[in-house]
């Protein structure tokens, strides 16, 4: 039942962790995310505004690298998600006590 797509959360984290670990041109990004050239487009204009990426001019190609800001705010993403999960097993496991 699962479906492949992603939501923009996911995207947006996708990105953030590519640009992360090295600085990624638009071209490479639409490769790896498999997205449209809009969707990366849009995604990047997002990110940038929130001040989660930055554009660097690099010769003749523009890059983008995940800001400081940025690298917190998914660390924050992921912990987020992590604890929700761990909340919930706990729960189901308190819900349902071992004979």
């Amino acid at each position: 039942m699962s479906s492949s797509r992603r939501s923009k959360f996911e995207i947006w984290a996708e990105v953030l962790e590519f640009c992360l670990r090295a600085k990624r041109t638009q071209t490479w990004l639409l490769r790896k995310t498999r997205l449209k050239t809009g969707a990366i487009k849009e995604t990047l204009q997002f990110l940038l505004s929130r001040n989660l990426v930055e554009k660097l001019n690099e010769g003749d190609s523009i890059k983008y690298h995940t800001t400081d800001r940025g690298e917190e705010v998914l660390k924050k993403f992921y912990t987020l998600i992590n604890d929700y999960f761990n909340l919930n097993q706990n729960r189901i496991k308190s819900d349902n006590p071992e004979p």
